[in-house]
Parts: structure tokens; sequence; C-alpha cells
């Protein structure tokens, strides 16, 4: 059986397609991830002194969303008891919030030089008891979470937060113990 010059080729381009994607699904950030950064694009209050947009690409619709608070528990899908937010150039071997916690991989050693080198790295933790179920960096360019990072960090109850834009940028501040009933 003789293979023809265009089988040849479709076959070629499905072989690339399938290396392709084994080699980019490691880098597809996970669904909840993705989840939180569009909340925090819906919820976020506009820049009040932001120059008008050039086009209509740079305009975003505001007042879709029914509330301004993002709820974490909302929108992970499963079960964690505290987040912990490594902010840019933290190092997550001494943050308090992760001392003692058992890492299912090894990113205790993959993400401290990274996030060393690279201020646009953010790193979003949630445990579940003393192991580490869920680990993703979060970039500065989608959201400035700086002020996320604390020794606590937040439980299912009290990750709740507001966002707004500065600078043409998200930026997160959790909310006051007094809005904590905000989210059902």
């Amino acid at each position: 059986m003789k293979l023809r010059s265009g089988t040849v080729v479709v076959l070629g381009i499905a072989a690339f397609m399938a290396a392709g994607w084994l080699l980019y699904r490691d880098f597809i950030p996970a669904t909840w991830l993705r989840n939180f950064a569009a909340d925090i694009a819906l919820r976020a209050s506009p820049d009040p002194t932001a120059p008008p947009p050039a086009d209509t690409r740079e305009a975003t619709p505001r007042g879709l969303a029914a509330n301004p608070y993002i709820c974490l528990r909302k929108l992970v899908p499963f079960d964690w008891d505290r987040l912990v937010v490594v902010p840019s150039k933290g190092d997550l071997r001494t943050a308090p919030g992760l001392q003692g916690v058992v890492w299912p991989d090894d990113a205790p050693t993959r993400y401290p030089a990274r996030m060393a080198d690279d201020p646009r790295y953010q790193l979003i933790v949630l445990v579940k008891g003393d192991q580490v179920v869920a680990d993703e960096l979060f970039y500065t360019f989608w959201a400035d979470l700086s002020a996320l990072a604390g020794p606590d960090g937040f439980t299912p109850e009290t990750a709740i937060f507001t966002a707004v834009v500065q600078g043409g940028r998200y930026v997160l501040t959790p909310v006051a113990a007094s809005a904590l009933s905000v989210c059902p």
C-alpha cells in the first residue's frame, strides 16, 4: 500500500497538532482560575480617572453584575478550607500560611525561582486540612492580589473580595468583616 502525498500531509498535520496539544495542556489554567479572573473583570469598579476608550474594543460594559462581590467559594468546584496568596516576589517556602502543608507535586522547588526572577507572578494556593489541593500562578497583569497576602489566608466564608481598576489593571481587596454575609 502506497501513501499519497496528501495523506502524508494530513497525517503530519494531525501528528503536529496532537504533539502541540500534549505539550501545551500543562500551560492551560484551571477552570476555577479562569472563572476567578472572569469574575474579577465582571465585578470590578471602573477607574474614574481613566481616559475614554480609543475604540469600542477598549470599552467594557459595566452594570452586568448583580453585586460587586467576588465570592471565591462559588467559583471553586472542589472542597478547600483555606486560601493563601503568595504575592509577587514572595516565597512560598516562608509564607506563614503554608508552613507544614503537604504539596502533591514539586511546587516548593518549581515556583520560588520563577517568582523571585519575574515580578509578574503571584501564587494562589488552596488548602484542605494540611494538604494543598490546588496551586496556580496568577499573573499581576490579570489582577494585583498583593492585598490578599496575609499570614492567615482566607476561609471559604471570608474569601470575598472587591476589585477596582487602577492604572489600567484590576486590584483586589478583601471585604470588611461587616460585609461577609453578602455571599449566600
